[in-house]
């Protein structure tokens, strides 16, 4: 009887358990997680695609640009007059294509806006994170991240209608010229654009600090404000750099309000009272009218969308450059 159950030639208890382990039929929920990720996989690669895309085409027409435009001219330029003829035998401009107007501008009003948001969504973060009432912050951050939601052209409405005439009214009293479109109004109202953008992520980032920190802090003797300037704050730097560099980003990025507030003139100037333009209006620009695809006006709208992806991809690299430094510091 033993020699009968240990035969190996008949298909006992074990071997059909392990036939049945190696040999298995493809069941439908198989299928569908290959489906499912196959499908993300495809996803992945599109988006790759597009950017890797996006950035060839840019990369393509700029260097077009280059062939007909110096490239130290277009980067140290001090005059910005992109008005060429339309045809060989019309009489026009050559065109000047420096532009460092266009950068200045874009700077001066990207520093008017974030010396706005910054200060008042990093206060405003502060308070709903350690300072306010549970029942305050659920009502108050809600309010605040509307900010957010609203168009840009409505801001651009109550810029141009509001801000920029008060803000020349309130000058003529202290014989300041402030234009009716200045890059201070464009600025200001940026600023309150962007204020969620630096409150609602840094509330969150500051929110997520372990109360262990705090409690530790107070219980060495610690006041609230200590504690939070210093243990709680340099805890949540990475996630507050991120914050002001993706406000940052989207300051750059803002062109209805520049339009609306801050006019079309490319002058080389740092005073916050006249008119200026940005990278981002003048790209819309030139891309608007019956000029040639071919002709230099156009094609320098690629190269200050290069120039612009440029230093936004910096701006992301900066920004997790400091966070992994800050990261590894305070883990």
């Amino acid at each position: 009887m033993s020699s009968t159950c240990d035969d190996p030639g008949l298909p006992g208890p074990g071997g059909a358990s392990a036939a049945s382990l190696t040999v298995q039929p493809f069941s439908p929920r198989r299928i569908l997680e290959r489906a499912v990720r196959g499908l993300l996989w495809l996803c992945a690669a599109l988006a790759i695609a597009v950017t890797a895309g996006i950035v060839l085409s840019l990369l393509f027409e700029a260097l077009r640009f280059f062939g007909k435009v110096p490239l130290t001219d277009f980067l140290f330029g001090l005059e910005w007059s992109p008005q060429t003829a339309l045809r060989a035998d019309q009489v026009g401009s050559s065109g000047a294509f420096g532009a460092v107007p266009v950068f200045t501008g874009t700077l001066l009003i990207t520093g008017i806006a974030m010396a706005v948001a910054v200060p008042l969504g990093l206060l405003s973060a502060i308070y709903l994170a350690e300072y306010a009432h549970a029942r305050v912050r659920q009502l108050v951050k809600p309010i605040l991240e509307i900010l957010a939601g609203v168009p840009t052209v409505v801001y651009g409405f109550f810029a141009a209608l509001l801000i920029a005439p008060a803000l020349r009214d309130a000058g003529s009293p202290f014989g300041i010229d402030i234009s009716s479109e200045s890059a201070l109004a464009a600025g200001l109202v940026m600023g309150v654009m962007i204020i969620p953008f630096v409150s609602s992520l840094s509330d969150d980032v500051i929110h997520a600090v372990p109360n262990a920190l705090r409690e530790g802090s107070l219980g060495l003797g610690a006041t609230k404000g200590e504690t939070v300037r210093q243990v709680v704050l340099p805890a949540a730097l990475p996630g507050i750099v991120g914050a002001v560099l993706l406000a940052l980003s989207r300051a750059i990025g803002e062109t209805m309000i520049v339009v609306m507030a801050a006019g079309l003139a490319a002058k080389l100037t740092a005073n916050p009272f006249e008119a200026v333009t940005t990278v981002t209006v003048q790209i819309v620009t030139l891309l608007v009218g019956d000029q040639e695809f071919d002709s230099a006006k156009t094609l320098a709208a690629f190269a200050l969308g290069l120039v612009l992806f440029l230093v936004t991809l910096s701006l992301n690299v900066v920004a997790l450059h400091v966070v992994r430094r800050y990261r590894e510091q305070y883990e």
